[in-house]
């Protein structure tokens, strides 16, 4: 066996090893190991199937139990279903919402009822009741070429990882280049379900999605915000597998950290950066919290200051954040986002449109102090204004918009939007609001005023991080 073979060979191995033993992946080797038929290795009829049928139709059944044999069969055809005429990202998005929300399927009932139900793929509640299985050496047959990938990464039998791999001594770059964009040109079917794509030299590891260059593949570094950089010679692969693929942070990823973002009619698939997935999650935490200092300063409405440095994509961490508190937290929420110049109000309005939050004719920019004011007094889901919409006559007490305590309150640049009387008149409308403060500056001087009004960091990505970061 040749160096190379070698090399590459024992990362694969150990790679797999490490889903198996450490993160809890079944581990299947495939090459001249695989038949084919219902009772096969894979269960796979043909080297075209993408798919694993046999896993993807068990998790059906076990997921939705109860339900005539006919309705989980539609489910699969719609699994299965591939429209090449549109592109991969197209497909990528639709078979990404099929993953959250469900296969939606409809038939009869015996007294002749129709019955409609959203059957799930995978439960995102309970990680036991999925499947989590590597394949190494899975062959793909395309139109013309067949390719081998190193390990793909199923999901209750969905392709939703791709792993290619290098020798320590090849640049990771390498596995970008010359193999993962032959696969997208060969084997684009393998695709439509993928949620991360990941290139690793076993030293060096990044992790992209299916839209992203070669510039926006990004390293996982940290399990913890607290935890320090990573030494120059530690591997960064071993991070990336149990930050990413652990079956908690994955699940969480699919879920809640991947959006798809729809500019000048190109759609651009964006999975949430390390220091974002910490740092919303940790807004998560405490409004979950168990321990009694902590609720008593949520129910104080202080979320917490969330600084990251300029550039570190903090419109992009609250379209996540919102995104996931709707998903994972019971109640009909408003929320508040605030800032201090038009262009900005414009700038993460439009985040939140091209990520589908809301949608572009939606009224939720009042455009005046007044409207504001009726805004919040109802019950809207989004609300951006400015801050200096909450002027109001001085001779007068500001009125009370809402008791609801349900209200989240975000405030853009927090340093310097918190003009004395406007913040108080937003605290005294809104008193029970949950409030929390996005900065991209470190907050100085004695009173710290944003700390008075908000509590202490929540989360904290500073600017020597984003440089080695890149």
């Amino acid at each position: 066996m040749s160096r190379r073979d070698y090399s590459e060979d024992t990362l694969q191995n150990t790679t797999a090893s490490f889903l198996e033993k450490e993160l809890g992946w079944q581990n299947t080797y495939a090459f001249e190991k695989e038949d084919f038929g219902a009772d096969s290795l894979l269960g796979r009829v043909s080297k075209r199937e993408s798919i694993l049928t046999r896993e993807a139709m068990a998790a059906l059944r076990r997921l939705n139990p109860g339900l005539p044999a006919e309705v989980y069969q539609e489910a699969l055809d719609q699994v299965q279903a591939h429209d090449s005429t549109k592109g991969l990202i197209q497909r990528n998005e639709e078979k990404h919402s099929l993953l959250k929300d469900g296969v939606l399927v409809t038939w009869k009932e015996k007294n002749g009822r129709k019955a409609e139900r959203r059957l799930k793929l995978i439960d995102f509640d309970k990680k036991e009741n999925n499947r989590f299985h590597a394949v190494r050496e899975f062959t793909i047959q395309g139109n013309v070429y067949e390719r081998r990938a190193d390990i793909i990464g199923f999901v209750n039998g969905l392709p939703l990882i791709f792993i290619e791999m290098k020798r320590q001594d090849i640049p990771v770059e390498n596995a970008y280049q010359h193999n993962y964009r032959d696969y997208l040109d060969t084997v684009p079917h393998l695709f439509d379900w993928n949620a991360l794509v990941i290139i690793t030299n076993g030293h060096d590891a990044r992790y992209g999605s299916v839209s992203s260059g070669l510039e926006h593949f990004y390293r996982w570094k940290r399990l913890d915000e607290d935890d320090p950089e990573p030494d120059k010679h530690s591997p960064l692969l071993p991070i990336l597998l149990k930050g990413m693929l652990h079956p908690f942070h994955l699940l969480d990823i699919v879920e809640n950290f991947i959006l798809f973002d729809t500019t000048g009619g190109s759609t651009q698939k964006v999975i949430a950066r390390n220091h974002q997935y910490l740092g919303v999650n940790r807004v998560i935490a405490r409004l979950t919290s168990q321990d009694p200092v902590i609720q008593k300063e949520v129910a104080d409405g202080k979320l917490g200051v969330f600084w990251h440095t300029q550039g570190s994509g903090k419109s992009y961490s609250m379209v996540m954040f919102v995104r996931k508190v709707r998903r994972k937290l019971k109640g009909n929420f408003t929320f508040l986002v605030i800032t201090d110049r038009d262009d900005l109000d414009t700038q993460i309005h439009k985040t939140f449109v091209r990520s589908e939050v809301i949608g572009e004719k939606e009224e939720c920019q009042p455009k005046n102090a007044a409207q504001l004011r009726e805004f919040l007094s109802s019950n809207k889901p989004m609300v951006f204004t400015l801050i200096h919409k909450f002027q109001y006559d001085k001779t007068k007490k500001y009125p009370l918009l809402s008791e609801r305590n349900d209200i989240f309150v975000l405030v853009d640049e927090a340093h310097r939007t918190q003009y004395k009387q406007l913040a108080e008149n937003m605290h005294t409308g809104l008193p029970n609001a949950n409030y929390i403060a996005f900065t991209g500056t470190p907050l100085l001087g004695s009173k710290r005023l944003t700390n008075q009004w908000f509590g202490d960091y929540v989360s904290e990505y500073n600017f020597a991080q984003a440089i080695e970061d890149g």
